[in-house]
């Protein structure tokens, strides 16, 4: 196949992705009004796809990973959770639509004037979805989408062909092509995808490939949610109980074998607890994970590139210093086909190692230390704006210390990862690791357009204060009294 040959198929890709996307805005507009019943009957569609396909979509996940998925870890985190986030959405959909009564500025309310802002939908949103969660991350910002009003396109990543394919014959099933359709393709058509002038196009992924997202949406100045990563810091206070620090922090490390855009990415820990706090993820992770080569509830490395990728922050830490801890297991991989890679515990780190610079992304843990609470932040600030900040420990002081001098997307005290389960809490980053959230009301408001609508009645206000020329006395003695002598 000649190069222009690979052009012009790519170009009438793009051309039916055009025409998918005009007859969901044309449906959109023919539509009207989006109301409530419709919302609703849309949500319990999404919520019956999921409960009547959750097996053939986690089994066919477990095949994408290599049959190294757990099954039970797919039921929770991305069939399960998302039931319970549109049920949640159901119950409150009613009050967030409703209008906003505003203020209305003087002599206006006086005279009958009144403010309200109205969320409208905003059309049709774009929603590109990763590997490591394909169902999750595909189905979670469609039910803020569809609470908003909207209609939506779905381009789950490429990297897992079969869950791509079962998308596209199942959704279908349940809405038809101009509310929710599925695109497929490889990493060109997920370029074309984000060229495509949507009403809003929502990302789940890497900052770097978010940053070549935003660049594309831009040329048709598309709003953007972006969800992305980043490393997010534990921070361990001296006053956190070690055992609860190290189970809550091993149960989120390892959860998904570490691919997690929320997973912890390393930890600062007081210089005098670091053996303590090791030794108790140590027996935590082989109590959770006995035989952690083979055990069925631990999820491998998703692929070889990826595999490799690991292996490499590994080798670079090590041989710059870095002291390297295999836990429950004797070596990095059992066999050539088994991808299941044990934790990897990093200390003495330092900032020349790939591994604290780069999301890790997998079962690698670099501990650092700290003698002071006030060096933690400027410790955190090379790798800035995370999308998690987790700390532990019972000192007031020391949280509201992280909280006014570290910046980061979410944050959780005391645990891993589970303020993302909380549905009446926002998700969504902060610079480098995203921009805009989503579930809850503000998921719902961000996949809207908030529209100020101010009505009067009528009587004529300009003239009563003199603000229609000519302009008089009047006029300026209001003015004076905002501005002072003019």
């Amino acid at each position: 196949m000649g190069i222009a040959e690979t052009e012009r198929i790519t170009e009438l890709e793009f051309q039916n992705l055009n025409v998918l996307l005009e007859r969901q805005r044309s449906a959109f507009r023919a539509e009207g009004e989006v109301t409530y019943t419709t919302r609703i009957d849309r949500l319990k569609r999404l919520k019956a796809l999921i409960v009547e396909n959750k097996i053939e979509f986690a089994t066919t996940t477990k095949r994408e990973f290599n049959d190294a998925r757990s099954y039970e870890f797919s039921l929770f985190s991305e069939y399960a959770s998302k039931v319970e986030a549109i049920e949640y959405t159901m119950r409150h959909l009613k009050a967030w639509m409703k209008p906003e009564k505003r203020k209305t500025n003087k002599p206006m309310n006086l005279l009958g004037g009144k403010s309200q802002v109205r969320y409208s939908p905003k059309g049709v949103v774009g929603i590109i979805s990763p590997w490591n969660l394909p169902f999750g991350l595909t189905v979670s910002p469609l039910t803020s989408a569809l609470a908003a009003g909207n209609r939506a396109l779905l381009k789950p990543s490429e990297y897992v062909p079969e869950t791509v394919a079962l998308f596209a014959e199942v959704v279908p099933k349940y809405f038809s092509e101009n509310e929710v359709a599925v695109v497929s393709g490889g990493i060109d058509i997920s370029q074309k995808f984000s060229e495509l002038p949507f009403d809003h196009l929502l990302f789940t992924g890497s900052t770097r490939v978010g940053a070549q997202v935003m660049q594309a949406a831009s040329k048709n100045l598309v709003p953007v949610t972006l969800e992305l990563g980043g490393k997010s810091p534990v921070v361990i206070g001296r006053s956190a109980k070690l055992d609860i620090a190290g189970t809550r922090l091993t149960f989120g490390k390892l959860l998904n074998g570490g691919q997690l855009c929320l997973s912890p990415d390393y930890v600062l820990v007081p210089e005098e607890l670091e053996e303590q706090l090791i030794a108790r993820i140590s027996h935590e992770a082989q109590s959770m994970y006995p035989d952690i080569s083979e055990n069925t509830d631990y999820t491998g490395v998703f692929d070889e590139k990826h595999f490799a990728r690991l292996q490499s922050y590994i080798d670079d830490a090590v041989a710059k210093g870095a002291t390297l801890t295999i836990v429950g297991a004797e070596k990095t991989r059992a066999s050539k086909n088994n991808r299941r890679m044990p934790l990897h515990i990093l200390q003495n780190v330092n900032e020349d190692m790939q591994v604290m610079h780069e999301e890790i992304f997998g079962p690698i843990l670099p501990i650092m230390t700290y003698s002071e609470f006030t060096e933690v932040p400027d410790k955190i600030e090379p790798r800035r704006n995370p999308l998690a900040m987790y700390y532990f420990g019972k000192d007031q002081i020391e949280q509201e210390y992280l909280l006014s001098h570290v910046q980061s997307g979410g944050v959780c005290i005391n645990d891993i990862t589970l303020h993302y389960v909380q549905e009446d809490l926002p998700f969504g980053g902060i610079g480098a690791s995203g921009i805009g959230a989503y579930h809850g009301p503000e998921g719902f408001r961000n996949m809207s357009h908030a529209r100020a609508i101010y009505s009067q009645t009528m009587i004529d206000v300009l003239p009563i204060i003199g603000a229609r020329p000519p302009f008089g006395d009047k006029f300026r003695k209001n003015i004076s009294k905002i501005l002072g002598a003019i």
